[in-house]
């Protein structure tokens, strides 16, 4: 091939490249999904004025879902706060407790530029 057609192509090439995707963000765009995960209720009987507060989860199961698809997990740290890093889309996030109740709780997010926080109380199983 002649030098001006091997020019012509790597231009078009480039141009062809960018032309993918949503303008308005940069490819593989990602964002950030922070929470806690508390469990609830935690005393047998609460009375007036002493209410029992839930109480973070250690160890709790994290999962992003997309369909049915797991897209990122993680666990909770000791104060029961988690951070996943997501492509943008829309995600079921459920945490899943420790120990011999399993309960889950779930919220759908949808990741984009902004961050998400949110809180999720699985049941402690105590009545």
């Amino acid at each position: 091939m002649a030098r001006n057609e091997l020019t012509l192509l790597a231009v078009a090439a480039l141009l062809l490249g960018g032309c993918t995707g949503d303008p308005g963000q940069p490819a593989g765009h990602s964002g950030v999904v922070t929470g806690y995960v508390l469990t609830a209720p935690v005393c047998p009987v609460e009375r007036p004025g002493m209410e029992c507060a839930p109480r973070p989860v250690a160890g709790a199961a994290v999962v992003a879902l997309a369909g049915d698809t797991v897209r990122g997990s993680t666990t909770t740290d000791t104060v029961g706060a988690f951070s996943l890093t997501l492509p943008d889309g829309g995600y079921r996030i459920r945490a899943t407790n420790t120990g011999g109740y399993a309960s889950t709780a779930s919220e759908e997010v949808v990741v984009s530029d902004r961050p998400v926080h949110l809180t999720l109380v699985v049941d402690s199983g105590i009545r």
